[in-house]
């Protein structure tokens, strides 16, 4: 079942209420996670709620986070990989203040943090953050979920992995799982619609569109499913070499530079450069 998430006509102006109150209830608490984290962010990383650019609220995303808000309030254990600034998590507990929660992420600067102040603010909700890999993570647990949001590393072969790992925490055969940034898993989405039953098929109209999706799992759809992403893995190689390429370089500036180098040079280029790609050059060495 395929659903046009936008707005209409008919029901414009019940939506644009219905925006107006979200925004409401996520602004305190948006620039209490910044406070919280030290008013820092990872320049370049976005988030449900921010580009990445700025730490500024971004409208232009408000069909996913709608998406994910209404989401929220259907289920009442929800499992996410990728915390960051817990955005998402805030997003969730907006709509619904008793959801239990369990994040997962490897990077431990932002994310701590982050749900140390939602559980002051949330004292109902059951908030469990666990740090570490991904996958060795989601297979040492063993509690079951209804809801999935995958929101961690943006590979494709890392979310397979997690989507093959999260089919074994679902509490039955019907599959509710969330994927943010669609764009950067297209061929993952082609594997998973062609290989499963899709009950239920989400893609708001929104800027870096999330994606949800309702399947129904059994032994042959995810035996399919690997077949065919091993095959449209093959022509995303090209891509996947230059990203490798991308991360390579900046692990070589950490061990031959050394961060803190790093950051005093990029904080030198802002305050001296006016050129473009030098401002932002210098704003990923700053946050190296």
């Amino acid at each position: 079942m395929k659903i046009n998430y936008s707005s209409n006509k008919g029901n414009l102006k019940k939506n644009n209420l219905k925006e107006k109150n979200f925004e409401k209830k996520i602004k305190k608490h948006f620039m209490g996670i910044y406070y919280a984290c030290g008013k820092k962010f990872w320049y370049s990383c976005g988030s449900y709620l921010i580009d990445g650019q700025r730490y500024k609220y971004d409208k232009q995303m408000i069909g996913k986070q709608m998406l994910l808000f209404d989401l929220a309030k259907k289920n009442s254990r929800v499992l996410e990989i990728g915390v960051y600034m817990g955005h998402s998590i805030l997003i969730m507990l907006a709509s619904n203040p008793k959801l239990e929660i369990t994040g997962i992420d490897i990077d431990e600067r932002f994310a701590p943090k982050a749900i140390n102040y939602l559980k002051k603010k949330f004292p109902k909700a059951k908030l469990d953050f666990l740090k570490g890999d991904s996958i060795i993570t989601v297979n040492s647990i063993i509690k079951k979920y209804d809801l999935f949001h995958i929101d961690g590393d943006h590979k494709t072969p890392k979310i397979f992995r997690e989507i093959i790992a999260c089919t074994k925490l679902t509490k039955n055969n019907n599959m509710k799982i969330l994927f943010d940034d669609v764009d950067m898993m297209k061929s993952l989405e082609r594997s998973l619609i062609l290989a499963f039953q899709v009950k239920k098929y989400i893609k708001p109209k929104s800027k870096y569109p999330n994606l949800y999706l309702e399947i129904k799992l059994d032994k042959i759809s995810i035996f399919k499913f690997k077949l065919f992403f091993y095959f449209f893995y093959l022509f995303e190689l090209p891509g996947i070499i230059f990203h490798f390429l991308k991360s390579l370089i900046r692990n070589l500036l950490l061990i031959f530079v050394g961060k803190k180098i790093c950051n005093n040079l990029g904080k030198f280029i802002l305050n001296y450069f006016t050129n473009n790609y030098l401002i932002s050059f210098g704003k990923k060495l700053k946050n190296i």
